[in-house]
């Protein structure tokens, strides 16, 4: 593998990195404040700024409780111990310019998604001097919509993508004589740990396994240990921080089949092709026959990356919630991958190269198609043809929302109008979206996943969602359950009818759900309910 300093300064010289760093830069910044937090992450953001105020990421400021698991996630000293704090930390390092400003929410995790595409092309271009492949790698990662989604997020997906990085920059380092990728490993897996443990937990054992099968050579028994211990420095402490022995009742076992098939389903949806995956597999079946793995470097590099992958989805598959956030850390390899192999075709035949790196780079044909003539595509029914679940140009659904914002955004309209009527002093009960309300207006918010309600509670103004959500234990939101008991919303409340659609969630994230482009009618329009006076005297 090249690592001299020849091949490094190539790559800072390099005209074609300059230029796929600014258009990332313009995919993931334009606009990264337009559309106000959703739920996930509004929740990281509210215990950021408590962060700012306490320095530690406590649940309440006094008025408002951060909670979406019926307050588990806290005991009575009210500080945050259900999941890592390093996205709370770098959220609050964003709000340090402008608190409630949701540009600045996201700034930090913005800047580490550009950041993975520099990585990418690093990565490729100083551990294997291939310029054209670090190139190509980079600007795939650039231009795969699903990926700058999850950067412009304010949470962890993008640092988990970094990481990773860096911790596959060790590993292809000399880590067997030399300290510094060896502690880049260490350092990399303990830092993921604190990103996302679930992350590390299905990260670290494919990836020791897939180094025996295809690295024995170069892995070394004592300084894999050395590792280890490295890393349980900072990963030990976290283990007794966050309580994570209080999770340990949500394995279930019954969910695997399907939890796999799924993340095999989004893998293929929105990463791999299953053409490319079943190139691959035909490819390498020397390998899976045990016949050993391929010669050349860059392959054999490939071919560690997928097993990795493959390896983590079934650790995760093991855990009864499924999401695709879980598996956003693979999209540089994955743009790696498909580089390689889009180099490979393009020295055999240069038209159909350049046939597949058209599709694979603007289009999720090659991704859709061939599920939809197999019949196991996986698409929700309420998703409509502008969605990534439909055969589309991702990149011009991007675009679109970037010029053109996104008016119809169900959050932004809660916010807009709690600030336009409601009261310093008022008690919003909020059916979802309380997370949101809480960071982005003074009110106080009840509801969501926060827990039960007090029977004596007579909030205010009262959200009622289209939606009806129920917790782990499959039992509805307590909102819905205090509404439907304890509040007569005919007599008390006065009904008011935004002229907004009641869209699920917002500005998330997942491919399965992002709306680029408001849905046309019919839509369930957006329902407030106001307590009346006559009420409030009584």
């Amino acid at each position: 593998m090249h690592t001299n300093d020849t091949t490094s300064l190539a790559a800072c010289r390099d005209w074609a990195f300059w230029a796929i760093l600014i258009l990332g830069a313009f995919l993931i910044f334009k606009g990264l404040g337009d559309r106000p937090l959703w739920q996930d992450e509004a929740e990281t953001a509210t215990l950021a700024r408590n962060v700012l105020a306490t320095g530690l990421p406590m649940v309440t400021d006094g008025v408002n409780v951060v909670s979406q698991e019926e307050r588990r996630e806290f005991g009575p000293d009210m500080i945050w111990r259900w999941s890592p704090w390093l996205q709370i930390y770098m959220s609050a390092a964003g709000q340090l310019i402008a608190p409630r400003d949701a540009f600045w929410a996201r700034f930090f995790f913005a800047l580490t998604g550009l950041a993975c595409i520099a990585a990418t092309y690093l990565l490729v271009a100083r551990r294997f001097g291939d310029l054209a492949w670090a190139r190509l790698s980079a600007l795939l990662l650039a231009l795969n919509v699903p990926f700058l989604l999850f950067a412009r997020q304010g949470r962890y997906y993008s640092a988990g993508g970094l990481v990773f990085l860096a911790i596959l920059w060790g590993f292809l380092g000399d880590w067997k004589r030399r300290w510094p990728p060896l502690l880049t490993i260490a350092l990399g897996l303990g830092v993921l740990f604190h990103a996302n443990y679930l992350l590390l937990l299905s990260l670290a054992p494919p990836l020791l396994g897939a180094a025996l099968l295809l690295y024995r050579e170069r892995t070394s028994l004592a300084r894999t240990g050395l590792v280890i211990a490295l890393s349980c420095t900072l990963i030990v402490p976290g283990i007794l921080l966050y309580r994570m022995g209080r999770q340990s009742t949500l394995f279930n076992i019954m969910l695997v089949p399907e939890n796999l098939m799924l993340y095999f389903s989004d893998w293929v949806m929105f990463m791999l092709p299953l053409p490319v995956l079943a190139w691959l597999g035909w490819r390498w079946r020397g390998f899976f026959l045990g016949r050993g793995g391929p010669d050349e470097p860059g392959e054999r590099f490939c071919l560690f990356m997928a097993l990795v992958m493959m390896g983590s989805f079934v650790i995760l598959a093991l855990f009864p919630q499924r999401f695709h956030r879980y598996i956003v850390h693979f999209y540089p390899a994955c743009a790696i991958l498909l580089a390689w192999a889009g180099l490979r075709l393009w020295r055999f035949s240069r038209p159909s190269g350049a046939l597949f790196l058209i599709l694979v780079g603007l289009t999720n044909w090659l991704n859709l198609l061939p599920m939809e003539r197999l019949k196991i595509v996986n698409r929700p029914w309420e998703n409509d043809l502008t969605m990534l679940t439909s055969v589309n140009v991702p990149l011009k659904l991007h675009l679109t929302e970037l010029f053109n914002g996104y008016p119809a955004d169900v959050n932004q309209a809660l916010i807009d109008f709690f600030l336009a009527n409601a009261r310093p002093g008022q008690t919003i009960l909020a059916e979802y979206s309380d997370m949101v309300l809480q960071f982005h207006t003074p009110f106080r918010v009840i509801g969501g996943l926060q827990g039960p309600i007090n029977p004596a509670e007579k909030p205010d103004w009262v959200s009622v969602r289209r939606a009806v959500r129920v917790n782990r234990d499959g039992q509805v939101f307590a909102p819905r359950e205090f509404v439907t008991r304890g509040l007569d919303l005919a007599r008390d409340y006065e009904r008011i009818e935004l002229n907004r659609p009641d869209e699920t969630f917002g500005n998330r994230a997942d491919p399965y759900f992002h709306y680029f482009v408001p849905a046309g009618p019919p839509q369930a329009p957006l329902v407030v309910y106001k307590r009346k006076e006559t009420a409030r005297a009584d």
